[in-house]
């Protein structure tokens, strides 16, 4: 079976699943960072996430320490904007940085949890 080569690899970023996801959302240190536009961020994100501009925002902006692991995520597989994220980060010397390359449409697929503004 032939591997899908995603952005987040081409970046040298490690994926994670929405599955993983729903499994630590809540635990110490794990953070969510949505890079959706704002529409669809205030229509529906992950619970806990914050929305980022993936292209303009600092290290203080993330609001946790470097130790800290956090996701970014976006529309889906073909979108862009979760992996550059995560390399800014990766960029500015966080160590645990994952992409949930599925992305929110995933997310909503398999019915999890949403948050609203």
């Amino acid at each position: 079976m032939r591997q899908q080569i995603t952005t987040a690899r081409l970046f040298g970023l490690e994926d994670i699943s929405p599955e993983e996801v729903l499994r630590r959302l809540g635990e110490p240190g794990f953070r969510m960072v949505d890079n959706n536009p704002c529409a669809s961020y205030k229509r529906h994100h992950i619970p806990g996430a914050r929305h980022l501009d993936p292209g303009d925002y600092g290290a203080g902006d993330l609001e946790c320490g470097k130790e800290d692991t956090i996701v970014f995520y976006c529309s889906d597989a073909l979108c862009g904007a979760a992996p550059y994220a995560a390399k800014r980060a990766r960029n500015m010397g966080f160590e645990h940085v994952y992409v949930m390359t599925q992305g929110i449409s995933q997310w909503l697929k398999n019915g999890f949890p949403t948050k609203n503004v």
